[in-house]
């Protein structure tokens, strides 16, 4: 049994590639138009501290508790479409791959936000 199975929050490098995976993300989510709009009232640097936090605690760094509001409180005045979602996703998995994070660990990543569309999208 191999006990020093690593998390996804180190397979991608820990904290400072955490970071610059959601550092970068923001940039180009900015960028679009699907979505810049979602963020337009947002205060972004609390925005990426959050999700910085939110993500590695996802990918399962034991060291760190999102604190953040409830994702359903977040996200349901802000009209989020399944398109918008898959979007979100697409930017993730596009800057995962100029990274350089292996397929493995890039589609762990994947299925762990999809595990949250039901708590994000709102709009029927």
């Amino acid at each position: 049994m191999d006990n020093q199975k690593k998390c996804l929050f180190e397979k991608f490098g820990g904290d400072q590639q955490v970071s610059e995976l959601i550092d970068q993300f923001y940039y180009k989510v900015l960028f679009d138009k699907l979505l810049r709009d979602k963020f337009l009232k947002a205060d972004m640097s609390r925005v990426r501290y959050q999700q910085k936090r939110f993500f590695a605690q996802m990918m399962g760094d034991s060291n760190t508790q999102y604190t953040g509001r409830d994702l359903i409180e977040v996200h349901k005045n802000l009209n989020i479409s399944n398109q918008q979602f898959d979007k979100f996703k697409t930017h993730l998995k596009n800057i995962a791959l100029d990274m350089e994070i292996p397929n493995v660990d890039l589609e762990e990543l994947l299925q762990q936000v999809e595990k949250h569309r039901e708590v994000i999208v709102f709009q029927k």
